[in-house]
């Protein structure tokens, strides 16, 4: 048998191996996840999402 299609068997057949063990692995497995809330920060300061500016009016305007 030509050594290199023997190689490529062999590989092919650990590959196989090893992505079926890891979804058994993944299957058995019990773990949730869950979500966890937002996070609020204590700033008084007030968010400012845009400041008005002719570069900001034009791109509204086209944007809209």
């Amino acid at each position: 048998m030509n050594p290199r299609r023997k190689f490529l068997k062999d590989s092919a057949k650990v590959g196989v191996a090893a992505v079926a063990t890891g979804v058994a692995i993944s299957a058995c497995s019990n773990s949730t996840k869950t979500q966890q809330e937002v996070f609020k920060g204590k700033s008084k300061k007030q968010e400012v999402l845009y400041q008005k500016s002719p570069y900001w009016e034009a791109y509204y305007k086209v944007a809209y």
